[in-house]
Order: C-alpha cells, then structure tokens, then sequence
C-alpha cells in the first residue's frame, strides 16, 4: 500500500468511527407550541406526544394498540371492583428519585378531584386507591369496570413523583416536568425549541434503551416553511402535512409519506344552552348544510371518513348503522324555520391555529357552505393557548362553536363520547342531554360498569342513536393520520396519534 493510499484509508476510518460515535438526534417540527408539561392539564394531541416521551403509565398501547406492562409489570382482580398491581422495581424519576406506589397513588388522587385535572371524567369510575407496600397498590372502583386496565394507560395517568401532585407542585411541573420516561427535559426555548435527550436509567420496554439520544421539537406555524425545513433535512419528521404537498414528499429523494386511519375525528364543540343552538333542529340543519364529502376531498385529499354518532369506527361502540346527514341545504333551510329561525342565524366558529391540517381553510369552507342556507358564520383563530384554555375552562360563548377533534383514549365510547359528554367532560356544560336524569347519561353510566360485552353494545347503540338524533356535537369526519418524514427516520405510523421516540431508529 502506498503512502497516499494508507492516508486515505485512515482518514475513512477515522470519519467513519467519529460518526458511529456521534450519537443519533432528529428533530420533528409540529405547528404550533406546547403549552404545558403537566399531563392532567392538556389533552390536545400536540402536547400529549411530549408527555408520552417523558413519563410512563400503568399499563401502555403498543404500536398495533394491543394492552402491555408498563410501570405496572402484572395484575390481578381481588374482587369486582379491587385490581391489585405489581409495579416494576428498581425505576427510577428523571430527579433520581426512586418510583414508588406511593406515586401512583397520589397521581391517581389528583385525577379523582373535580377541578384539580381535564381528565377526571376519564377516572370517575375510581372510588380509592391503596398502597399495600413501596411495589403494590390497589385500585377500587365504584362498581365492576370492564376497562380499568385502559384507563391507567389513558391520557392523564402518567405517573408523576408524589411530591408534584400537590397544588404548588404541578406548577413547578408544568414548566420543569420529572417523570420515569425515555426522554427528560434538558432545554425549552418558549416558541423557539424543547429539546429532550435520552434518560439513561430508562427501564426500558423488553430491555431496549432508545436508539436516538436527543430529540428538538421545533414548532413551524407555516406549513411552507414547516415543509422546507423536512427538504432540506432540518427536520426529520412534520406533522400537519397540507395534502397538495403529499405527493412531491412521497417521491422526493430524502423524504417520504407515513400513514394510517387514526382513532381521531374531526368536530366542534357547540354551546347549545341558549336559543338558537339549543334546539335540536337548529343543530340538525347546521349538519345538512355541510357538503362534507366535498371538505374531505378538497382539503384532505380524500383521506377521512364522515360519521355520525359520536365514535370513529376504532372504538367499541360504533354504530355502522348510523349513516351521516346528506348535504342538503334545503332541508337546512326548512329546518330552521321549523324553529323559528326563517332569517337564519349568527354564529361564530373558533380554532386553534395548528390544531389540525387546513384547519382555518376548513373554518372558512364551513362558513361558505352554510351562508346558503342562511347560517351566518364569523371565524375566529387563535393561538393554541387560549384555544387550550377555552377548552380546559368550559368557556366556549354562546352561539359559538370550537374545533376540538378528539381521539378515543380507550378504544372504547367511554374513553371518547363519554369522557367528552360526561358532566364533568370537556363538552359536559354545553348540552342538556347529558344530565343526570336524562336516558344519555343513563345509557353511558350503565355502559361503564358492565362486564357483559354485549349487552354494552346495545347501550351504547342506543346512545350513539340519541347522538345522532339531538347532534349534541358538529361531526365531520373519522381522520387519518399523515407525517412528512426523512428517509433515514424508520418507524411505524400510529392510529392514535402518537409519536413515541423510544419506538424509532434513524441510520447513521
């Protein structure tokens, strides 16, 4: 070998050694920013991926959303409504304290109490819970529940140290997050970056620790720039992909499309507790008035699915029967003057600019579709803060509207129309149907504590049927689920949404 020749090959191996030991990072860019760290304040699935990178549950949804251990390594009924878990030994928080049942319990607790979370209509099937030593606890629910062992999966039961439960605690939380997850928080540069890295005494799922070191969550509002960043490989994975642009991101030399049908649907809140909204035909004749077929074909290149009855088709629960109102802008227009509205109505639509693909494009498309039949329309966006906090305080005016789209936290209509319709849900101020007293909650409530599969079936068909009916909710469309990703980024798109560092590879 020449002297030139051994240079050369000396310098390969010294590049190719000083990239092995580069340790792998990606960054994914979302539209907008989060707004909290602490689990029991946000359900909005922008701020949610981060509490899944950063703290674990009970029992969690793999990939296929098949039920596996989690902080809880078994479980077993002590009776019909006592579950005692065995919880994984030797895990440790991002503050090196040590994880305990203790911890779980106060979690648990803090969800219990009206008010104190945005979850707690998700837990209310708890009645207490019980440490029995530092590694096992038991959980007693008010009556037999079919879905104890989802619920301690769900939005909100991420484990946090007890100590953070409290009042004062969850506020140092919500900025400065301690959990047992993969990922800790290391950097968060308030609508710049948030930047996590790999927590080394992870326990780890089947013993693997994660493959990527460090993840930046850079928010990119604009969906030009958002997709640029992907092309020119500043960004490894986009959300929010605008539909026009799919095709060139699918066949582009670094990037390419992952995709699934998603446990998410696309709808509004409405505030029907005052005339016009509170009348059902008024409610009716704002879903007749939407040509929705058209809204998913020209926004979302065709990839959704309209549905009625308040459940996609993921959950237990759905109703297939149930088929959505044609569009038909006459009936609309009967409708209202049914109820007294012949000069048609004035409403307002809001959102959260990033909660959806298209999303203030869909406002404005609403607002065209139902200005023929003499619905009156004004849209408001706004930043995804105060979209979060309209939501969270029940604060939705009258004769208004807010784009939610939710996604089922059990695969279950108890984990979706119920958790959102409970009386203490997000939606639970906003229509009479479901107060105590009424056949809605009485459906639902007996829905959530039965052990017989098929007799909640038929609870929860006549439910859905009610839903379809009063049409408590503006319902479009079933989603599904779109990333923009680099080439070199390997992992399996979600149905519900998440995007679970731990679970990808990136080659060198």
């Amino acid at each position: 070998m020449t002297r030139s020749m051994w240079i050369a090959a000396l310098l390969l191996a010294v590049q190719a050694s000083t990239a092995r030991g580069q340790p792998a990072q990606i960054t994914i860019a979302p539209p907008a920013e989060a707004t909290t760290m602490d689990p029991g304040r946000s359900t909005q699935v922008l701020t949610v991926n981060y509490f899944v990178n950063l703290y674990d549950t009970l029992t969690r949804w793999d990939g296929a959303l098949r039920l596996q251990p989690g902080l809880a390594t078994s479980w077993r009924n002590v009776s019909d409504t006592t579950w005692e878990f065995t919880l994984r030994q030797g895990v440790k928080f991002h503050d090196g304290a040590p994880f305990t049942a203790e911890d779980v319990k106060a979690t648990l607790e803090r969800n219990l109490v009206p008010g104190k979370t945005v979850v707690q209509a998700g837990f209310a099937t708890i009645e207490s819970v019980h440490v029995v030593t530092p590694t096992t606890v038991r959980i007693v629910t008010k009556k037999p529940d079919p879905l104890l062992l989802v619920r301690v999966a769900q939005m909100g039961a991420q484990i946090l140290p007890a100590r953070l439960t409290t009042d004062e605690g969850v506020k140092e939380l919500a900025r400065r997050p301690v959990g047992t997850g993969a990922y800790r928080l290391v950097e968060w540069v308030k609508d710049e970056r948030l930047v996590m890295e790999a927590n080394r005494d992870w326990w780890g799922w089947e013993g693997r620790p994660p493959a990527i070191e460090r993840v930046v969550w850079k928010p990119i509002p604009d969906d030009f720039p958002r997709i640029v960043a992907l092309e020119k490989g500043e960004a490894d994975i986009i959300t929010n992909v605008p539909p026009d642009r799919m095709k060139a991101l699918a066949e582009g030399p670094s990037t390419k499309i992952l995709s699934t049908p998603a446990t998410r649907t696309v709808t509004f809140w409405i505030n029907a507790t005052q005339p016009p909204l509170s009348d059902s035909r008024v409610r009716q004749a704002l879903h007749y008035a939407l040509d929705v077929n058209a809204l998913i074909k020209n926004l979302y290149a065709g990839m959704g699915k309209p549905m009625s009855g308040g459940l996609a088709d993921t959950d237990f629960g759905y109703n297939p029967g149930l088929k959505p109102s044609p569009y038909d802008p006459v009936r609309a227009k009967q409708l209202l003057a049914q109820a007294g509205r012949a000069g048609g109505i004035d409403v307002t639509l809001y959102a959260g600019s990033g909660t959806m693909v298209n999303d203030k494009f869909l406002l404005e498309a609403i607002a065209d579709m139902w200005a023929k039949a003499g619905i009156r329309a004004r849209v408001e966006m706004m930043e995804m803060g105060a979209r979060q906090r309209m939501n969270n305080e029940r604060t939705l005016p009258t004769n208004s509207l807010l784009l939610i789209n939710p996604q089922s936290t059990l695969l279950d209509a108890d984990g979706s129309l119920w958790r959102l319709f409970h009386p203490n849900g997000f939606g639970g101020k906003y229509w009479a149907g479901n107060q105590p007293g009424q056949r809605f909650h009485e459906l639902m409530e007996q829905a959530r504590y039965s052990l017989d599969p098929a007799k909640r079936k038929r609870l929860y068909a006549e439910a859905t049927g009610i839903v379809h009916e009063e049409k408590p909710w503006l319902e479009l469309f079933q989603e599904v689920v779109v990333y923009g990703v680099a080439k070199r980024l390997t992992f399996k798109a979600r149905p519900d949404y998440r995007l679970i560092v731990s679970e990808m590879t990136v080659s060198r």
